[in-house]
């Protein structure tokens, strides 16, 4: 991938404070570099980067940037493209008294189906209770989140053979959507 090509990258607003570095798990993931005209910024090395956002979080200057893909969305839409949506729990929870007005613009721009993770938390759940019982499996790690395991595959590959081999809450509902939806 390289520098500053991956989902995170630095804009033009950094001044080099460090602080992405501070706080980033991933020691290999920034890099400072010298630009043409003289100047300097910390970029990401988006091969290292495990996208978990404590940059974003540590950064007062507002000086990382991700890749949005929501214009392509809408024009995707726009275009009939049947696109379904999994929305995570917590979508309700943060958005308590708008989320069906927001849900409903969605459907009206031509969203085919909306489904909540929760329920690929249920096939995770059955997925890792039928791996432990027939395996006998003990001492696993769960991996319900990308940033974790990329870490693992990338700096801590001695324990790939711990994470249960059972996709994230989102990943088996989007497998279940695409498959007998």
């Amino acid at each position: 991938m390289g520098k500053n090509t991956g989902l995170v990258y630095t804009n033009e607003k950094c001044i080099v404070c460090n602080k992405c570095i501070s706080v980033c798990p991933v020691p290999s993931a920034n890099y400072a570099v010298k630009l043409a005209d003289g100047s300097s910024r910390i970029e990401v090395e988006g091969d290292a980067c495990i996208s978990c956002g404590a940059c974003f979080d540590a950064c007062k200057h507002e000086a990382r940037s991700y890749r949005d893909d929501t214009e392509q969305f809408f024009q995707d839409l726009k275009k009939g493209v049947k696109i379904s949506l999994l929305i995570a729990p917590a979508f309700m929870a943060n958005y308590p008294t708008e989320y069906q007005n927001y849900l409903g613009i969605l459907k009206a721009a031509g969203v085919h189906r909306i489904i909540s993770v929760s329920f690929g938390a249920d096939i995770t759940t059955w997925a890792y209770l039928n791996y432990i019982s027939n395996h006998k499996f003990l001492g696993g790690i769960s991996q319900p989140c990308p940033a974790v395991v990329n870490y693992i595959e990338r700096n801590i590959p001695e324990l790939l053979p711990k994470l249960m081999p059972v996709h994230s809450p989102l990943m088996c509902g989007a497998m279940y959507v695409k498959k007998y939806m």
